[in-house]
């Protein structure tokens, strides 16, 4: 009832996100061009809002439905959606060109500003996406180290390139699509977060592994934050072995600080992938790490590592928009604080809401990173491979259909807090779920 009710109100108020939907199915594969957009709303005969516009924390629909949002683009847009700051310098760039292929300025400018903030860093190449940044640092990993073997997190994701497309989704199965080589034909290892068996795995693998590669706080994994002693622990131990360790960071960079989720870790990896917000909403990707590992993408050595080509590779609007997104960070602490708190009190909150119901829902994240899980189940625990294991997406798919229908809109359930979100939008958001969860679970 509940479910037939949601998708009646949902379907009357976006009649022309229904009629694009229809003529996006017969274009685009499945109706995206990346996956999740969908927001599994296909699985209970409903489709995404096409939205056209956004200003701060609220964004709008073709069909002037208007929504708090918690997607921020994929997480990316920490100050909000149109920063004015961000926009002005684009605008100007935009009198001059806005694509140059060449050498820039700006390019030499966002790369100091980084190696300036972050210990970790030397040198940096630039990219255009996330996924290209951590497929180029473990090939810097491999050929570096000699050895061809990578170990990742189980559930995991550094993007869908071949190198690390496994083990991301339950039930693991190893290759995630079909078209790619076998784990163990591509050389990839995978391991349990915040489990001490990682000693032992290292040392087994010592003579082959190449990079160990983890992300502080697993984002599309399902938001699991790996805690600060198993990091310190795997950089132990890959020292020992004299195998290097890559820290994705391309969801955690400055997404908690003005710098890199390392910098307050105390925990200072050799190779770093990096995206999002360091591109000031436009499109990035960059490695940066130790000189002697990322020097080897110098063009003019003999046997150089190829990485960091492509036509839109420092794109120009990219460079300006991410300077210009750090300048405007550095004078946010206090605005960091504030989102980190309210999401830790968000998750507190919804997990105390569901332990006394006995919902079958968990909030799991770190600070302003809060991933709602829709169960199958009630579990007690926190354990990664269970959640997952147990995750529900008929229900998923109906919780984001009934936040939508309440003007919320996110991924994960949830997804990341922006500056430009209020204390009101955040009580508003955990009463909707508190509303919501038990007419759905009426429905399951």
């Amino acid at each position: 009832m509940f479910l037939k009710e949601e998708l009646t109100k949902y379907i009357a108020s976006h009649p022309n996100s229904k009629k694009m939907w229809d003529r996006s199915n017969n274009v685009l594969a499945g109706g995206v061009s990346h996956n999740i957009r969908n927001l599994n709303l296909p699985l209970i005969g409903a489709f995404p809002p096409f939205i056209q516009e956004g200003h701060g924390a609220i964004v709008t629909d073709i069909d002037d439905n208007r929504y708090d949002d918690y997607w921020g683009a994929h997480y990316a847009m920490i100050t909000g959606y149109s920063n004015p700051t961000i926009q002005k310098k684009v605008e100007q760039q935009l009198e001059n060109t806005w694509h140059l292929g060449t050498v820039l300025e700006y390019q030499v400018l966002l790369a100091e500003k980084l190696i300036e903030d972050n210990t970790s860093l030397e040198n940096i190449r630039f990219c255009t996406s996330g996924t290209e940044a951590t497929m180029y640092a473990t090939r810097l990993a491999r050929a570096f180290t000699g050895k061809k073997k990578v170990a990742k997190a189980k559930f995991g994701w550094h993007g869908a390139a071949d190198t690390l497309f496994y083990d991301v989704r339950a039930p693991l199965t190893g290759k995630e699509t079909r078209g790619i080589l076998d784990d163990k034909e591509a050389g990839v290892i995978s391991i349990d977060i915040n489990d001490q068996a990682v000693v032992e795995i290292l040392k087994q693998h010592k003579n082959d592994l190449a990079a160990v590669i983890v992300e502080p706080v697993q984002g599309g994994g399902g938001g699991f934050p790996l805690e600060p002693e198993f990091l310190q622990l795997l950089r132990e131990e890959t020292e020992r072995h004299n195998i290097l360790l890559i820290f994705d960071e391309i969801i955690t960079g400055y997404r908690f600080c003005n710098s890199l989720y390392q910098n307050e870790l105390g925990v200072y990896p050799d190779l770093t992938t990096m995206g999002k917000i360091i591109g000031g909403g436009f499109p990035i990707g960059a490695i940066g790490g130790r000189h002697d590992i990322v020097e080897q993408a110098n063009p003019t050595l003999h046997d150089r590592v190829w990485i960091g080509g492509g036509t839109f590779s420092s794109y120009p609007l990219s460079m300006i928009a991410g300077l210009e997104m750090l300048n405007v960070l550095k004078t946010s602490s206090e605005q960091y604080k504030r989102i980190n708190k309210l999401g830790t009190s968000l998750i507190m909150n919804l997990n105390q809401f569901f332990m006394e119901e006995q919902f079958s829902y968990l909030a799991i994240g770190h600070k302003s990173l809060v991933t709602l899980h829709s169960l199958s189940k009630v579990l007690d625990g926190s354990d990664p491979a269970e959640i997952v294991h147990f995750s529900n997406k008929k229900k998923e798919a109906l919780t984001q259909l009934a936040l939508l229908n309440r003007h919320i809109t996110g991924m994960h359930g949830v997804g990341a807090l922006s500056f430009a979100h209020t204390e009101k939008q955040l009580q508003y958001l955990q009463q909707v779920i508190e509303t919501i969860t038990p007419q759905i679970l009426k429905e399951n």
